[in-house]
């Protein structure tokens, strides 16, 4: 009886053991293989999307940083590469419940996955990025040396002296809202006997001038003054004026308007040109030059021109001439006569003592009995004296 139970005991056993065994084989192992599946493609989606992501991020702190590129363009390229790399970037949804849900969510991301076009984008962009906002960084506020040792690299330049506060012609060094430092030179390509003792003394019309400034508002105000010169004879135009960060290039007014172009864009590719150790040598000290730093003129032998590898677009272009101001300084010069006195105000620029250099021909005025500019640093020697016939007077050395 025993062993007559123990058999029947044995076959009831054996259906339990047999669906036992199909869920296994049927249902849970297929489904656990699903998931391990799942699970494994999901790490390498994720692996190589983490690599895009940390591009991204990248790209993102560039963006969200104060420091602002050169060019202005990268900014919206660089935002919609990030567009299109989000886009690119596989999504990893949650695992379904069913087995079969699962095997599809695994062949999906199966699909060959290659970030490589987006990294490499994103990868040129931050690095381009990067080099622009170095680059603007040099040409805001830069040091006098700085300038100095690039301008003594260009090949056609002979000499480079900074202006000081005490030998500064316009004396506006450090003044509230003038330039920070103004360093002028000499270009072999200038063919005129300049008259000067040194650098500064001939002036712009030797070679040139750099004017830094400290914000760009300021830098682009000056610019304003200068276009208000603009096609005027050689006596008082002052040569080509650009705006580049905060920063202005000027080139001779005896030069051609092919080598004025050709000269500015020399020295801007100089001065953004990125070089290893530049950092603490662009900056500008905070705290005003002291009067009685020295000046140092030195002649610069003959260097070939390294170009940039990148070129750079400007964001910043010639601004158009100031046609009221111009009209403005000729009808003022026109009305003065040979002893100093001006038909127009009733004045005479031999007793003008003070003026604002900003009501224009006013800047010109400030005359001592000497005939000596204190403002330009001229002699009225400079100036062709007008007869009754004449259209008005001017200046050699521009403004």
């Amino acid at each position: 009886m025993k062993n007559k139970l123990k058999k029947n005991a044995l076959w009831g056993l054996i259906p339990i053991l047999c669906l036992i065994a199909a869920y296994y084989f049927l249902v849970f192992a297929p489904h656990q293989k699903a998931v391990d599946s799942f699970n494994n493609i999901a790490q390498k989606v994720k692996k190589q999307n983490n690599i895009l992501e940390d591009k991204i991020k990248t790209a993102n702190q560039l963006l969200s940083n104060k420091d602002k590129p050169l060019d202005e363009n990268l900014s919206s390229e660089l935002k919609n590469e990030i567009t299109s790399a989000e886009k690119a970037k596989r999504k990893i949804s949650k695992i379904k419940k069913s087995t079969s849900d699962i095997n599809k969510q695994v062949e999906a991301l199966k699909k060959p996955l290659d970030y490589t076009t987006e990294i490499k984008k994103l990868d040129d962009l931050n690095q381009k990025y990067s080099t622009s906002v170095k680059q603007l960084k040099q040409i805001t506020n830069p040091s006098s040396s700085f300038i100095e040792s690039r301008l003594k690299e260009i090949d056609t330049i002979t000499g480079v002296q900074s202006a000081t506060e005490d030998n500064d012609p316009n004396k506006g060094l450090n003044k509230q809202g003038s330039y920070t430092a103004s360093v002028y030179f000499t270009d072999s390509l200038v063919t005129d006997t300049i008259e000067g003792k040194d650098i500064v003394t001939k002036g712009t019309d030797a070679g040139g001038n750099i004017e830094v400034y400290k914000t760009v508002e300021d830098a682009q105000k000056r610019n304003e003054y200068l276009s208000a010169f603009d096609g005027l004879p050689a006596m008082l135009n002052p040569g080509s004026h650009y705006v580049y960060g905060t920063i202005i290039i000027r080139t001779s007014g005896r030069l051609t308007a092919t080598q004025q172009n050709d000269l500015t864009q020399k020295i801007y590719q100089k001065l953004i040109e990125i070089k290893d150790g530049d950092t603490s040598e662009t900056s500008q000290k905070t705290e005003t030059n002291n009067s009685s730093e020295t000046s140092t003129q030195t002649n610069v032998t003959t260097q070939s021109t390294q170009k940039n590898s990148g070129t750079v677009s400007s964001s910043t272009t010639e601004n158009t001439t100031n046609t009221a101001s111009s009209e403005k300084q000729s009808e003022y010069l026109s009305n003065i006569d040979a002893n100093g006195y001006n038909k127009l105000t009733g004045e005479n620029i031999f007793e003008k003592k003070s003026g604002n250099p900003e009501d224009g021909p006013e800047y010109h005025s400030f005359f001592d009995r000497n005939g000596y500019n204190s403002q330009t640093g001229m002699n009225l020697n400079d100036y062709v004296v007008p007869n009754d016939s004449s259209t008005g007077i001017g200046w050699s050395d521009g403004q």
